[in-house]
């Protein structure tokens, strides 16, 4: 490269000045691919012939960016080559395939697909000193598969008691496969991985059984519907029956309460009627008292106001005789001025007139 390193990998891009005689010898992808890699004609711990298909996800190392090697490439490239990678990814997926599979009966080997369980089932003795299934999850908590499978009052009732051992050994069949696939990704990079190829994945895609089992195994799961169906139909007939006699139960208990709540409301209701009555008595007896009080009250006004009124009067018959006395004494002196005034009028008028006389015979004279 222009900076003075070397490598035997061309990172993306144009890259001048190169004679036009360089170029490009391989083309390796940095992204993951995915092989097929189908086992055929294993056999099962009863014998029974079965097909299983594993996907095996690798990648070529080299990337410098992940702090790789470029080297690995040439290893990949010029030393173990795609042919030889296939052959040998297949003879040892084959013979960890036929392992797994001869260590299972052909019941149990559904359970080893890859993406039916991801945990990890592991027997331990509890507190009272009995085994006891749990389930480890990848964040490592621990569950009761015997609590988590199936609720108790309907584990007999939906699957049978016949069938909790074929479901203990597909979830054990389970965490074979989970744990075979994990040993082989782990066997495969040991051997891979100074190759400059990482495994970065293994997948038990689907399990084939010979189509005479695969019959006897759907007749078997039909048969077993069937049963809890008629399990379930007679447990609904039952709890039909319960809730029939728990309904007569409570509307006879329900019946006894009311008449009990009808009594007590009864009783109830004539204690009041009897508190009424009493306040009803001594409201009459108030409302007599305030009526014959207010009498009282009333006669006394009516008595006073009498009294009141026969004085106002004798107080005005006083009043009219002192100012009709008065009035009387103010015209008889008014009269007597009068006539007093008018006999001096008169007195002045005949003095007038005489004297008029006089000097009209004076005059004549």
């Amino acid at each position: 490269f222009p900076d003075g390193t070397k490598s035997i990998v061309w990172p993306a891009g144009l890259h001048f000045p190169y004679p036009p005689w360089y170029k490009v010898s391989n083309l390796v992808t940095q992204q993951a691919m995915v092989l097929d890699l189908p086992v055929k004609a294993c056999k099962t711990k009863d014998n029974v012939t079965v097909n299983i298909d594993i996907a095996l996800a690798f990648r070529i190392m080299g990337n410098s960016d992940l702090g790789e090697d470029p080297d690995f490439v040439r290893k990949f490239v010029h030393e173990l080559k795609p042919r030889g990678l296939e052959q040998q990814l297949r003879d040892a997926q084959d013979e960890a395939v036929r392992g797994l599979a001869r260590s299972l009966k052909h019941t149990e080997i559904y359970g080893i697909r890859s993406g039916v369980n991801t945990k990890h089932i592991q027997s331990v003795i509890g507190a009272d000193g009995k085994q006891v299934n749990v389930e480890v999850d990848e964040d490592g908590i621990v569950e009761d598969t015997d609590d988590l499978a199936m609720p108790t009052h309907c584990d007999e009732t939906l699957v049978g008691r016949s069938d909790t051992e074929d479901r203990d050994n597909a979830r054990r069949a389970t965490a074979g496969g989970i744990d075979v696939t994990d040993y082989m990704k782990t066997r495969l990079n040991r051997q891979f991985m100074p190759q400059g190829v990482e495994i970065l994945s293994i997948m038990i895609q689907s399990c084939t059984l010979p189509k005479e089992i695969e019959q006897q195994m759907e007749e078997k799961t039909k048969v077993i519907s069937k049963n809890a169906q008629q399990r379930m139909f007679h447990q609904n007939n039952m709890q039909n029956t319960r809730m029939e006699e728990e309904i007569v139960t409570l509307m006879q208990t329900f019946e006894e309460q009311r008449q009990q709540e009808e009594s007590a409301g009864a009783e109830q209701i004539n204690e009041e009627k009897v508190k009424l009555n009493d306040a009803i008595a001594e409201a009459k007896k108030a409302e007599a008292a305030i009526r014959e009080e207010a009498i009282a009250k009333i006669q006394k006004l009516r008595a006073e106001s009498n009294l009141e009124v026969q004085r106002i009067v004798s107080r005005k018959d006083e009043t009219t005789a002192t100012m009709k006395a008065e009035s009387e004494k103010e015209a008889a002196n008014l009269q007597a001025v009068t006539k007093l005034e008018v006999e001096r009028k008169l007195a002045e008028a005949s003095l007038t007139a005489e004297k008029n006389r006089a000097e009209a015979s004076r005059v004549l004279a």
